[in-house]
């Protein structure tokens, strides 16, 4: 009998691997269905470069190597990561390759038998299910009319040599959508990207070339009430407008037709400026929802009344169906936002677990992983237990109330978005591992200058609480960069006044004086950027 069998070798599945086994687990087992870890990112396109930097890309107590800070991993400096972690950590001889689950069938007494490809059949108290929902690609309703058109999925790209002079049309303003724009651009005959409203919230992955810009995916600003995303956001649409450059400008303009009421908080984050520099570098031409289909594919109609002709191809970046063909039939398409904290089923409880299936609005998805395990691992020993079935569906409802009243037609769209500083704290706070502030404010203030405006990643969660690994922690924590005084950071301490003021004004009966005074504070910051 198996204490958990965890299915997935990437990061997701590793992390959780080697969680269950520091708290003390030893009947473990990882099953992988290929030959090597790494899961969908081994498996990516060629080009493809991680947008979140090494810095909150990292394992919270495995260093990324001095100097590479504010790298980007390719997906193989990303796999070599997070093989060495596998190592050190002995989940390596814990994963079983080329091991493809066919079935997971609970059992009469709670437990699950599984079924492998194979033949073999295995038995486990409980199930982390680590492989993503990045599997089975999701497509328009009108891909089935396109019969005289070449079509794939993001899923299958590789590169842009099939397409050398052709007419191509790439769907999708997310991360992998922007980069195949980008790189089909390069070459195509003549290239469009199709909107259904608006890309992702358009953002560099450096500002000067060398310094991540999700350093600044801090306290500072992130620890700010979410209705004051509108003056953030025309904070740095201001920005954009001066530098002055093509690139910079179609920025502007593709984040203007983001609606959302929350601004940049209101959708998920497209860090790169790849489809920019299609539109600015490569004769890129965004267009609206496809509305129509004719002669095959050959001719496409928009929602803004444009007619595409002679279209040669189509490559779709239109995201993945929430479907896991060997769970129970009740569970093959459930919703991440029907699970408490995107993890747990109020009927299976921590028998199964569900890690990886929080996508971040920005941020990075590995500390949310790596947050995922560490609490799961710790019901797996005894030490947290779960709410009542009851109690989780109402916290579930709230959280989901919240996440489609941020992001609006976004968050029913893409049902694993979350807001990343939100979820972390959520955690942070199950687990029991927040950081000690105060202390560090008076006894180490470097590191509470790093914890406030560095990078919102999972180092700074290891100085106390349940697997706290303190001194390691502060080594860690005294390498990490810290943001300079940039837009972000004047941005998040202008947002404080105006929130300080806000909630003395009642205090102090000052209603009428100070809501002039607050609203002139507005446009000071707007106009100041």
């Amino acid at each position: 009998m198996l204490d958990c069998i965890v299915i997935g070798a990437g990061p997701g599945g590793l992390v959780c691997t080697k969680e269950l086994l520091e708290q003390g687990l030893d009947e473990v087992v990882c099953l992988e269905q290929t030959n090597n870890l790494g899961g969908v990112f081994a498996n990516a396109y060629d080009g493809l470069v991680l947008t979140s930097s090494a810095t909150i890309s990292m394992f919270s107590d495995y260093w990324i190597g001095d100097g590479n800070q504010h790298r980007f991993w390719t997906k193989n400096e990303a796999v070599e990561y997070w093989r060495g972690y596998a190592k050190h950590f002995g989940v390596i001889d814990r994963i079983r390759f080329n091991s493809k689950v066919v079935a997971v069938i609970p059992q009469e007494d709670g437990d699950f038998e599984v079924q492998l490809a194979s033949g073999e059949t295995l038995v486990s108290k409980r199930i982390a299910l680590a492989i993503g929902n990045n599997s089975i690609p999701k497509y328009p309703a009108w891909k089935d009319l396109l019969t005289d058109v070449e079509c794939l999925h993001s899923k299958d790209y590789r590169n842009a040599d099939r397409f050398v002079g052709k007419n191509v049309l790439t769907l999708g303003g997310g991360e992998s959508g922007s980069d195949v724009a980008l790189e089909t651009s390069r070459v195509a005959n003549n290239c469009w990207v199709s909107l259904r409203n608006a890309p992702g919230w358009l953002s560099p992955r450096t500002r000067n070339g060398i310094s991540a810009t999700d350093i600044s995916t801090h306290r500072g600003i992130w620890g700010l009430p979410r209705d004051y995303g509108p003056a953030f956001t025309d904070a740095i649409n201001r920005y954009e407008l001066r530098q002055k450059n093509p690139v910079n400008d179609a920025v502007f303009q593709l984040n203007q037709k983001i609606k959302n009421k929350k601004g940049i908080w209101g959708t998920y984050a497209t860090r790169s400026f790849s489809l920019a520099k299609a539109v600015a570098h490569h004769g890129c031409k965004v267009v609206g929802e496809i509305v129509k289909v004719e002669d095959g594919g050959k001719t496409l109609h928009t929602k803004d009344g444009e007619i595409l002709k002679n279209i040669d191809a189509i490559v779709f970046s239109t995201g993945y169906k929430n479907h896991v063909s060997f769970l129970p039939e009740e569970l093959k398409e459930t919703d991440p936002r029907s699970l408490y904290k995107h993890m747990f089923h109020p009927k299976y409880r921590d028998k199964i677990a569900w890690i990886g299936w929080a996508r971040p609005n920005l941020g990075s998805q590995f500390p949310i992983m790596e947050m995922q395990a560490r609490f799961f691992a710790l019901i797996c020993k005894g030490e947290k237990t779960l709410p009542s079935p009851t109690e989780m569906e109402r916290l579930t409802s709230f959280d989901r109330a919240i996440y489609l009243e941020q992001f609006e037609h976004t968050a029913h769209r893409i049902r694993s978005l979350v807001d990343y500083y939100r979820f972390m704290d959520d955690m942070v706070r199950l687990i029991g591992c927040e950081p000690p502030l105060r202390k560090y404010f008076f006894l180490n203030f470097p590191i509470w200058l790093t914890m406030v405006y560095g990078s919102y990643q999972g180092t700074q969660f290891r100085l106390k609480g349940p697997g706290n690994k303190e001194s390691l922690a502060q080594e860690i924590l005294k390498k990490l960069p810290v943001s300079n005084f940039n837009l972000i950071v004047k941005a998040g301490l202008k947002g404080r006044i105006i929130y300080t003021l806000k909630a003395l004004v009642p205090k102090f009966g000052l209603v009428g004086s100070w809501s002039q005074k607050m609203s002139h504070s507005k446009r000071w910051l707007i106009d100041s950027h």
